[in-house]
C-alpha cells in the first residue's frame, strides 16, 4: 500500500516540481523573479543586456534552451517580437506580462515603418514600474502554483514578502528622488515612462524613440534649444548604445551627462536583484539632477 502510495504522489507531482526551468526573455525579469522566488529557483535569460531586444534575432542555442524551458516568461511582441514564432511552435509554458489581466499599460510612441511619422502602441518597459512589478509578482506566483513548484502557501508568502520589500523601497526612493522631481532632463531613448510617471519626474524628451536609430536633425535642433535656454539639468545615455552625439551635445551645452541602465547590465543577479535595479536607476536620478539650492 505505502509503495502504490509513493507512485500516486510521484504521478501526482511533475518531475521537475522541486526545480523548474525557468527561461525569461531579459534579464530584468530574471532579477525580478529571482527577488520574488528569494533566489531559489535557476532562471536563465535569452537577451544579453549589453545589447537591445527590440531587433534581437534567434540563435539556435536560443531555440533549443526555448523547447527545453518548462516555463517561458517573456513581456510580448511589443518588445520581443523575435519570440512570437518559436513560441507559437513550443510545448512549453509560457507567460506573457503584456496580457496579464489588469495590468495598467501606458501608450508610447513609435516611427512607422514606411514613412517616419509615429503611432501610438504600448510601452513595453513595464519592469520599471512599481505597480506593474507587483502585478507581474502576483502574475509569475499564479503560475508556479498552478505548475505545483512548491506548496500554494508558501509561493504566496514570498509573494507577500516581495511587495512589502517592494513598499519600503519605493517609500525609501520617494525620499529620494523628492528634491530633484522638478528637474528637467533628457533621455536617450523613450524607455522610462513606467518609473518617471510613479515618482513624478520631469522628463522633457527624448533623442530617439527606437534605439536603433540616430536621431533626426528636427529632434537635435529642438533638444538644443531647450539646453541653451538651460531648460535641462542632465542628459541620460545608456551602456547598450554609442554615447559620442550626447556626449558632444552635453558639452556645447555645458549639461551634466550620466547614464541610466534600464537593462541591468551591472546589477548582481541575486534575491535582491530587482529592488537593487530600481535603486540603481534612482541613484543616477538623484545623482546627476541634484543642484545646489535644491530643498
Amino acid at each position: 500500500m505505502r509503495k502504490l502510495f509513493f507512485i500516486l504522489m510521484l504521478m501526482a507531482f511533475p518531475s521537475w516540481a522541486s526545480s523548474p526551468n525557468i527561461l525569461v526573455s531579459i534579464k530584468p525579469l530574471q532579477l525580478l523573479i529571482n527577488s520574488l522566488t528569494e533566489g531559489q529557483y535557476q532562471v536563465d535569460y535569452l537577451v544579453s543586456p549589453n545589447v537591445s531586444p527590440h531587433d534581437y534575432a534567434l540563435r539556435p542555442s536560443d531555440v533549443r534552451a526555448l523547447r527545453q524551458a518548462d516555463l517561458v516568461i517573456w513581456v510580448g511582441e511589443e518588445l520581443e517580437p523575435f519570440l512570437s514564432k518559436p513560441l507559437s511552435q513550443s510545448d512549453s509554458q509560457q507567460l506573457k506580462l503584456l496580457d496579464i489581466e489588469g495590468l495598467e499599460l501606458i501608450k508610447g510612441e513609435a516611427e512607422h515603418e514606411h514613412h517616419g511619422d509615429h503611432h501610438h502602441e504600448l510601452d513595453p518597459h513595464i519592469w520599471l514600474g512599481p505597480k506593474q512589478a507587483r502585478d507581474i509578482a502576483r502574475a509569475v506566483t499564479k503560475q508556479l502554483i498552478a505548475m505545483q513548484v512548491k506548496p500554494q502557501a508558501e509561493l504566496e508568502q514570498q509573494l507577500i514578502r516581495f511587495n512589502q520589500k517592494l513598499d519600503q523601497l519605493v517609500s525609501d526612493m520617494k525620499q529620494q528622488l523628492e528634491p530633484v522631481k522638478h528637474q528637467g532632463y533628457f533621455v536617450f531613448h523613450d524607455g522610462y515612462s513606467y518609473f518617471e510617471r510613479y515618482f513624478a519626474l520631469n522628463r522633457l524628451g527624448e533623442f530617439t524613440i527606437n534605439p536603433q536609430r540616430r536621431p533626426g536633425a528636427k529632434t537635435l535642433q529642438h533638444i538644443r534649444q531647450q539646453l541653451a535656454q538651460g531648460k535641462a539639468q542632465c542628459i541620460f545615455a545608456e551602456p547598450q548604445f554609442n554615447g559620442a552625439l550626447l556626449e558632444t551635445i552635453s558639452q556645447d551645452s555645458g549639461a551634466k551627462i550620466s547614464l541610466l541602465d534600464p537593462l541591468g547590465i551591472t546589477v548582481k543577479n541575486s534575491a535582491n536583484g530587482y529592488f537593487d535595479l530600481l535603486q540603481q536607476l534612482a541613484n543616477s536620478y538623484r545623482d546627476c539632477l541634484f543642484v545646489d539650492g535644491n530643498q
